[in-house]
């Protein structure tokens, strides 16, 4: 899950021109007994938006049910433990950052 639309739908994300926009960006590997093996032979076969092994979306709110104690969440780079529900949810323009002007 990554802050914002990332402007290519491939293995690897793209550049994010708006992360104010409200949205959060989606990817998935369905799993497998080796989902890397499997997307990894998706990507050389041809572009990932036409691999069942990758779903990717852009939603403003997400929710996550029924998780196992322990579950992997992945988010903007950074990898924390979930279990059981999750609701993430993003609002457009909601942080204002200052900045110097030189």
């Amino acid at each position: 899950m990554g802050n914002g639309v990332y402007h290519r739908m491939g293995l690897a994300p793209g550049r994010r021109t708006d992360l104010a926009d409200g949205l959060l960006d989606v990817r998935v590997v369905h799993g497998t007994r080796r989902p890397a093996l499997r997307l990894m032979a998706a990507a050389a076969a041809g572009p990932l938006t036409r691999s069942p092994a990758h779903a990717a979306v852009q939603v403003n709110r997400l929710r996550l049910t029924g998780l196992a104690p322990g579950t992997p969440l992945a988010y903007d780079g950074e990898v924390i433990e979930v279990g059981g529900d999750v609701l993430v949810e993003k609002l457009p323009e909601a942080l204002t950052v200052y900045r110097p002007l030189s």
